[in-house]
């Protein structure tokens, strides 16, 4: 296989937020031009890749998200559909999701802290943030039952007190089908901030220990991100097309994602760990091709 089975395409680097721990492109960033976008989406299926994050920057703000989506959703030939998940803020209007929804398998959403003052101290920019996302979340559970939603929540310094208790605002018909905690990853805003705002590893774990108990309470399963594990995970496309790999000193751009496919010696697929790209998509977003109304 030439391509990693699962990618993290990143086709824009602007954001309606502005989160101090973010690692996604920088918002100055140029989006992805819309015929560049659909011809990664065209090559990824013909590289038979098994499941898409779309993400950012924040992938709602893109004219042609809703064209994107829909052409990874569409099987190939034979060839089932990939699963197609969507990273977003939550603050897109529910027009625009309409005509995403339809082409989703999942959809992650950010939701970091019970108390509402650490909350708007990460997901900084536009408020009430907490509240839109959670109407969205609502939204998806009553109209979409199809897609299944992955709440994120990113452990800093300013959300030790409330990031344990995140559940605690969800009514149960709403609760997230996995819920998972990460350690802030200390790449581009999140390198910028990271002195004041990343936690050490003993201090993420005594917080990890008080999300596995709430989760238990409620019944929903926990996935936690350890940035230990990221080397070898991730396999992102950056708006420039670049291609991003982590290894032991963090991001690397390894060159043009079209040219790297052409060249194919070594396949772009031996840039990752193979077992590792693999557990960390499935373990996040377990494969449910079976309960989407065109599987």
């Amino acid at each position: 296989m030439l391509i990693p089975a699962f990618v993290d395409m990143r086709p824009i680097g602007r954001c309606n937020l502005s989160c101090p721990f973010c690692f996604g492109p920088r918002h100055e960033v140029p989006s992805m031009p819309r015929e560049t976008a659909l011809r990664v989406a065209s090559a990824l299926k013909d590289g038979g890749v098994r499941g898409v994050v779309i993400s950012g920057g924040e992938p709602t703000l893109l004219s042609y998200l809703a064209e994107l989506a829909a052409a990874l959703h569409r099987p190939l030939g034979d060839r089932p559909s990939p699963q197609v998940v969507l990273s977003t803020n939550g603050l897109a209007p529910l027009r625009t999701m309409e005509r995403v929804l339809p082409s989703l398998s999942w959809i992650a959403l950010p939701l970091e802290s019970a108390d509402a003052a650490e909350h708007s101290a990460l997901r900084t920019g536009v408020a009430p943030h907490r509240e839109k996302m959670l109407t969205l979340l609502g939204e998806v559970r009553k109209n979409h039952p199809y897609v299944q939603v992955k709440l994120g929540t990113v452990v800093t310094r300013l959300n030790v007190g409330g990031a344990p208790d995140v559940l605690s605002l969800i009514d149960d018909a709403c609760l997230p089908d996995v819920w998972k905690v990460y350690q802030m990853s200390e790449t581009n805003y999140g390198s910028d901030n990271r002195d004041w705002l990343a936690l050490g590893d003993e201090e993420f774990e005594d917080v990890v220990h008080r999300c596995e108990a709430a989760a238990r309470e409620r019944g929903v399963k926990l996935r936690v991100y350890r940035n230990r594990t990221r080397t070898g995970s991730y396999f992102f496309i950056d708006p420039d097309c670049e291609v991003v790999v982590i290894d032991e000193d963090g991001e690397r751009r390894i060159g043009n994602f079209f040219a790297r496919l052409a060249d194919a010696d070594p396949p772009l697929s031996h840039q990752v760990t193979g077992d590792r790209n693999v557990e960390n998509f499935t373990g996040t977003y377990p494969m449910t091709r079976d309960t989407h109304p065109d599987a």
